[in-house]
């Protein structure tokens, strides 16, 4: 995905709110998780023998994750995704977790998806993840 895409889809996801308007009618979002802005380059694995594509997230839940990606994917679709977290500005961490497509809408500037995680996210299993979503959920207790 070229910046220019990304850069439209982090600005769309700014403007989003816990409620929106579709059609006239607004509603409101039910998720399980709170979620949290998350930048994070990452490739995503089409399982089982799917292509393997770049794509950047844009947030973060202990449930799923936010992103935008070049490929279309249907609902209910399995995927492997595979995270480069930059570790304290020093190196790159990778970190898989499988998850399963539960949004998917395609626009002109590319596809954003909502991917629920297969297991929630925890310390022992993904610790750079759960660092990550720790960090970002204590900055968002300190307004």
């Amino acid at each position: 995905m070229v910046m220019h895409e990304f850069k439209i889809c982090l600005a769309e996801w700014q403007s989003r709110k816990h409620s929106h308007i579709q059609g006239g009618r607004t509603m409101i979002e039910r998720r399980r998780y709170v979620r949290v802005p998350f930048f994070c380059p990452l490739h995503l694995t089409v399982l089982p023998r799917g292509p393997t594509l770049p794509a950047n997230s844009f947030d973060l839940g202990l449930g799923g994750v936010g992103l935008c990606a070049d490929i279309f994917l249907e609902r209910g679709q399995e995927v492997l995704l595979r995270f480069h977290i930059n570790h304290h500005g020093q190196n790159v961490i990778d970190e898989e977790i499988f998850g399963r497509v539960a949004y998917s809408r395609a626009d002109e500037d590319g596809n954003r998806i909502g991917v629920e995680f297969l297991e929630l996210l925890r310390d022992s299993t993904y610790p750079q993840l759960s660092q990550a979503l720790n960090k970002e959920l204590q900055g968002k207790n300190e307004y």
